[in-house]
């Protein structure tokens, strides 16, 4: 429980949270979808949301103490 209270308290998961929620807005109103072939839209609009929660997982401590 306390992973998941940490991962709450990081701003990089809120702001993928918020990328992934926009996501949705774009796949339904296809704001941006329409400049990529159709069998990539649906796909590449979640890359950003995805690489950033990973990279979230991969770093474990800031980049400052490095």
């Amino acid at each position: 429980m306390d992973a998941i209270i940490q991962r709450l308290k990081s701003k990089t998961y809120w702001v993928a949270f918020v990328a992934a929620a926009l996501t949705i807005v774009e796949t339904n109103a296809n704001f941006l979808s329409g400049f990529l072939p159709p069998e990539y839209s649906k796909y590449a609009v979640m890359v950003w949301p995805i690489l950033m929660l990973t990279l979230r997982e991969v770093t474990t401590v800031a980049l400052t103490d490095k």
